[in-house]
């Protein structure tokens, strides 16, 4: 991912404007994937700033770790939207935006007037995405929703923790906020393509997605099979059993030697070559009906080792495994910083930032940051001003509490 600081975007999205009126997590990675692409997102929060600003260390510049990776490439516009001239503001800047993302609770933006319904009356071009927990109709609606609450209802739950006693675990990762943003990013995308392409609509739509949707359907694929020809009789989906960490000497390691060449490489490399013969494990139909006996061998076997001279022997035969790593250590893997997929970049007063890189590659427009996260109100006047406003009537605003600014 480039550094260009202070550049004009050159993305895939340039000239595309994004109004982000979200916290917390889904919608504001959801623009920022999309300013990672070169669109000029607008940042709306409260005049306070919204809750990912404070609400975790460490703090550094008016920036929290947390806000600072959901946040960058976007400005921020400081607004009070429960003041009428507030939403006066959102209206003004919806008539030219392209795409309005916002993760409210049902029915909120409805109330606050500036809802799909009214704002495509403003710009029938605009793509209006509306992340909810559930949806914005049915039982649940009206109800909050929270990332492990919908970890909890998918069912994802029951089958992470079956290797544990069968106790429903959790992941240990905001892992259905994040892959909403992803999904709504794309989605977004495909409906700026349903407009403006070659014979496209010429119009905006709204897009929703709902948290349990996304999670389902990025979760749940590998584990549908047994219910794909319905009815059935076969048990609930498992864990694949496959699926398992190792033990060494001096750590951990992951992968799988399902296939008959790479266990008959895994028993040579690991001289272990007396498992080839035993019943259970003779081929790979065997191993198939009964994962726990080869898993477990090859288990023992691999603590003879250390993490190092495991996997140097495991390579040497093309068998597929790795290093379990902390976060830390995967930001200075060699791969990791091949793809610069954590890169650190200066800031005037943070000093060095590090983030995620956006994971796409494109060789002819690819993503950059082109900006550091905002400060609260770092762009208000700016965006103001850019909307038609003068600096007269920015000042009474901004006196009257209506706009934060810096």
């Amino acid at each position: 991912m480039d550094i260009k600081l202070s550049d004009t975007p050159q993305g895939p999205l340039q000239g595309i404007r994004v109004i982000d009126i979200t916290s917390m997590i889904t919608g504001p990675l959801c623009s920022q994937q999309l300013g990672d692409l070169g669109a000029d997102v607008i940042k709306i929060e409260p005049t306070h700033g919204e809750i990912s600003r404070w609400m975790s260390p460490p703090q550094n510049a008016g920036l929290t770790g947390f806000y600072t990776q959901m946040n960058r490439n976007k400005r921020s516009l400081a607004l009070d939207l429960k003041n009428p001239e507030g939403i006066a503001i959102v209206k003004k800047l919806a008539e030219t935006a392209d795409i309005l993302v916002e993760n409210f609770r049902g029915g909120v933006p409805d109330r606050l007037g500036i809802g799909y319904e009214a704002l495509r009356k403003l710009n029938d071009k605009l793509i209006y995405v509306s992340i909810t927990g559930f949806g914005p109709t049915g039982p649940y609606s009206h109800k909050p929703a929270y990332d492990p609450i919908a970890q909890g209802l998918v069912g994802m739950m029951h089958i992470q923790g079956m290797p544990f006693g069968g106790k429903p675990q959790l992941i240990q990762s905001a892992i259905v906020d994040k892959t909403t943003a992803t999904t709504a990013a794309g989605v977004a995308m495909a409906a700026l393509y349903a407009r403006d392409r070659p014979g496209g609509t010429g119009k905006g739509q709204r897009v929703d997605v709902p948290m349990i949707d996304a999670w389902a359907t990025n979760s749940l694929a590998d584990m549908m099979p047994v219910d794909s020809f319905m009815p059935n009789d076969m048990q609930d989906p498992a864990p694949l059993a496959v699926l398992r960490t190792f033990e060494t000497l001096d750590g951990f390691v992951v992968g799988m030697a399902l296939q008959d060449n790479h266990f008959t490489n895994l028993c040579t490399a690991l001289e272990c070559t007396e498992l080839l013969e035993r019943e259970g494990m003779r081929n790979v139909g065997e191993r198939i009906n009964d994962f726990d006996p080869w898993l477990d061998a090859i288990g023992e076997v691999m603590k003879r080792f250390t993490t190092a001279e495991l996997l140097s022997r495991l390579d040497a035969v093309g068998v597929p495994f790795g290093p379990v790593k902390t976060v830390r250590e995967f930001a200075d893997d060699p791969q990791a910083k091949h793809n610069r997929t954590i890169f650190d970049a200066e800031h005037p007063e943070a000093g060095t930032l590090r983030y995620v890189r956006y994971p796409g590659h494109l060789s002819e427009t690819p993503a950059a940051l082109y900006k550091h996260p905002p400060r609260l109100g770092e762009h208000s006047k700016d965006i103001l001003r850019e909307a038609g406003y003068s600096d007269a009537q920015i000042d009474t605003l901004v006196q009257g509490n209506v706009v934060g600014a810096m």
